[in-house]
């Protein structure tokens, strides 16, 4: 990935993003919201949907069509192969509870447009999908050893226990700011008191795993949680990891139209033999954004960016 799919580049490709106005290349994207506003709007567009036009018939609402064919079992997606449910889970939420879509969105709100804005449009949706992915593993893998053993932290053998939410690919966002912005300051809603973004991110998972160690009643989220911000952790300090995180429908190392063919060695591709700001200087550029924010660019680096997005390979 170039530095053109980041979006510190144009504002129209993220939210705050600093940059020129939108290049031609963005056209196509319908109708120019960011990959985080997406995803809120599916998950609430798909929650509507599953309690109302798909909605059960029986007295049990995860009956309903959409919790059948997309909700998280360790029967269904192990025991069956049933392997789309580790994303699909991710979109659903409970039937029963209106504040648990509510808390997840509003958490992708405030912390989704940093990541995002860090990694670009495309590595952003991976990351978030992985987190969401291992938060499904490994709660599929605790409650596996669950029926084998006892011990804190497993799970008890529910093979039929649904997982639905967005909360583990939420963790993995929250825990990816800790790194990007360690030293921001975010205002609590309850208690409204001051907090480092680190302190916040690493505090809200230690209360995730002592709560799933003492087998609080929702264990399963927590292991979600944990999966989720384990992966959070990982995949921000590695990124690259996520760059042919599509390729299933296609080659991202085959040419562009008219373009030559990425090098797998290089973030940038050929971008070392192109015109334009040298790629060591655009690395300090990065690397100061994600010590102290996009904030603290200065015009200079803000422009240096954007002549870096012109010659994109």
């Amino acid at each position: 990935m170039g530095i053109y799919d980041r979006d510190y580049v144009n504002r129209d490709r993220g939210i705050g993003s600093p940059g020129e106005p939108a290049g031609p290349r963005l056209i196509a994207r319908l109708p120019g919201w960011s990959v985080n506003t997406w995803l809120i709007v599916i998950n609430i567009a798909v929650h509507i949907l599953a309690i109302t036009v798909f909605a059960s018939r029986t007295p049990n609402p995860l009956d309903g069509a959409f919790y059948e064919f997309g909700a998280l079992t360790v029967e269904d997606a192990f025991q069956r192969l049933e392997v789309w449910r580790l994303l699909t889970f991710q979109f659903l939420h409970s039937p029963h509870s209106l504040t648990h879509l509510l808390f997840n969105m509003f958490g992708l709100w405030i912390f989704g447009p940093m990541v995002e804005q860090f990694l670009g449009r495309k590595r952003y949706l991976a990351f978030y999908l992985v987190c969401g992915l291992f938060g499904g593993l490994l709660f599929i893998i605790l409650t596996l050893l669950g029926s084998v053993m006892q011990a804190p932290g497993l799970l008890p053998a529910a093979y039929t226990q649904p997982l639905v939410g967005a909360s583990a690919g939420v963790f993995g966002v929250i825990v990816a700011c800790a790194y990007i912005s360690p030293k921001s300051e975010i205002m609590l809603l309850f208690p409204p008191i001051p907090m480092k973004m680190r302190t916040f991110a690493y505090g809200y998972v230690a209360i995730a795993l002592i709560s799933l160690l003492m087998g609080a009643q929702n264990a399963g989220g927590e292991a979600a949680h944990i999966g989720g911000a384990l992966a959070g952790f990982i995949f921000i300090r590695k990124s690259h990891l996520l760059t042919d995180f599509f390729d299933v429908f296609g080659d991202s190392r085959q040419p562009r139209r008219g373009g030559k063919k990425k090098s797998r060695g290089s973030v940038y591709g050929n971008y070392k033999n192109a015109p334009g700001p040298h790629p060591d200087e655009i690395d300090k550029i990065l690397q100061k954004v994600s010590q102290k924010g996009l904030a603290s660019l200065s015009e200079k680096e803000k422009k240096t960016l954007a002549e870096a997005s012109k010659h994109d390979p």
